[in-house]
């Protein structure tokens, strides 16, 4: 490995009784057992079908910080209530469906002593043929319109160094969905290097997407297209106040 650094292993859970114990048991075998600087923090948002029992079963044998709520907050105001709690010198950042390996993480963890952030995305995808359709046409926007990059902007599966993290949680979010859209675009904005990683990439085995499902798809789109020029002025606001040039 070309670094030592410390991991928060952060993953946000809504409503996955029926998976989440196999992929906590599989992060835990493939990533967190495998560190000597490591915490695992667990950010469920208000489940109602058995999740949080689950979990507080589940914290009894492993060494996991379970962070549970009441209420539903919703995908935005639970991921920046998540990435809040890390204390170790690297975020590790993934979602709870299973769909991606966790032993991705290593060949993502040999990068990030070089860059800022280590962004996975999915090489093969196994995703509905009109989920993969509209993945390419958004990227596709966003990199004319930002001037970035991405293959994947959006990707669930993520390092970031966590005092870059802390550095745009001062600022005021836009996005009500897709938020690690907005957040690459002000971490790019504020000079911070990254780098996209292939990873593999699995079919969802418990029903449709919990944060961004078909029916809810159109609103989104609408609603991120049309907050284009407010995070792009934001963003490079927030970079001069940095100091920090597109």
């Amino acid at each position: 490995m070309k670094n030592n650094l410390g991991v928060s292993i952060v993953m946000l859970v809504y409503n996955e009784a029926a998976i989440i114990e196999k992929v906590i048991r599989e992060y835990y075998e493939k990533v967190a057992s495998k560190l000597n600087n490591v915490e695992f923090i667990i950010a469920e948002d208000g489940s109602r079908d058995g999740t949080k029992e689950i979990l507080a079963r589940l914290s009894k044998e492993l060494p996991l910080r379970v962070i549970s709520g009441e209420e539903r907050k919703g995908y935005v105001k639970a991921y920046r209530d998540a990435i809040m709690l890390p204390e170790k010198e690297v975020i590790f950042f993934t979602d709870s469906s299973g769909k991606h390996d966790p032993a991705d993480f290593w060949k993502m963890y040999e990068c990030i002593g070089d860059y800022d952030i280590v962004s996975g995305y999915k090489e093969k995808r196994k995703d509905p043929f009109y989920r993969i359709v509209i993945t390419k046409v958004f990227n596709t926007l966003v990199n004319l319109y930002f001037g970035t990059h991405f293959k994947d902007i959006d990707s669930g599966f993520k390092l970031i160094k966590t005092e870059a993290m802390r550095d745009v949680l001062k600022d005021e979010w836009i996005c009500t969905d897709l938020i690690s859209f907005e957040i690459m675009v002000r971490l790019t904005y504020r000079g911070y290097t990254s780098i996209e990683v292939p990873v593999s990439h699995r079919p969802r085995e418990n029903g449709p997407s919990r944060g961004l499902p078909l029916k809810k798809i159109p609103k989104v789109v609408v609603m991120v297209l049309s907050n284009f020029k407010k995070v792009k002025e934001d963003a490079i606001r927030c970079a001069g106040k940095r100091g920090a040039s597109v």
